[in-house]
């Protein structure tokens, strides 16, 4: 908290709260405040706060707002500047942090695909696999081959799963550029926070 004003500011209390949006109203749901002493002018006070989210929160990226003087104990010189925002996400987020592969190849040749998986959400992701393929494209759709898997462990919020797995490219390929593309929780299994970033690609060539 900054005390901006010239003056001293009382004690005061800022609350938090998650919202859907980054403007404070009476839908936003209360999680939390703490104490803060008085403060002589441009004096700042920091301090940590646990905030629990409401078991019944659906997933999705919320707005978490913070109100200082959320009592308005202090008269001030302004009362529109006492609220700011910063996001979270509620639930899990896989993601595929990196991928590399050897090139060139050739047509029916086993190579080695490195993969790092992440849960980028705010809650557990249950296990999952990662299915690679070969593309002509960078964008992942239904005319892609597909050429191999991994089973990934379940994530916590933060952690990431790094493999190798063995891929073939299919016999007859013809020589060119093509993209390896790998998809997090290609079936699906894990309910997440965003279903729109789970997929990574690589180009290769192919001689």
């Amino acid at each position: 908290m900054l005390g901006a004003g010239s003056g001293v500011a009382g004690a005061s209390t800022p609350s938090f709260y998650l919202s859907a949006n980054f403007a404070l109203d009476t839908s936003d749901v209360f999680l939390g405040s703490r104490s803060v002493p008085s403060l002589a002018a441009n004096a700042t006070h920091s301090g940590t706060t646990s905030l629990l989210i409401p078991a019944d929160t659906q997933l999705g990226t919320y707005f978490l707002l913070v109100v200082a003087d959320s009592a308005n104990a202090v008269l001030e010189t302004a009362e529109t500047n006492n609220t700011s925002y910063g996001t979270t996400r509620v639930g899990p987020d896989l993601t595929v942090l990196a991928l590399a592969a050897p090139s060139p190849t050739v047509a029916g040749a086993t190579i080695s695909v490195t993969d790092t998986i992440k849960n980028a959400g705010g809650g557990s992701a249950g296990g999952s696999i990662t299915r690679f393929y070969l593309s002509t494209n960078f964008t992942f759709d239904a005319s892609d081959v597909a050429i191999g898997s991994r089973i990934v462990s379940g994530l916590s919020p933060g952690a990431t799963n790094a493999g190798i797995v063995p891929v073939t490219i299919p016999t007859g390929t013809v020589a060119g550029l093509y993209y390896i593309i790998a998809v997090a929780d290609a079936d699906d299994v894990v309910t997440e926070t965003g279903e729109t970033n789970n997929t990574r690609s690589l180009v290769i060539k192919i001689n």
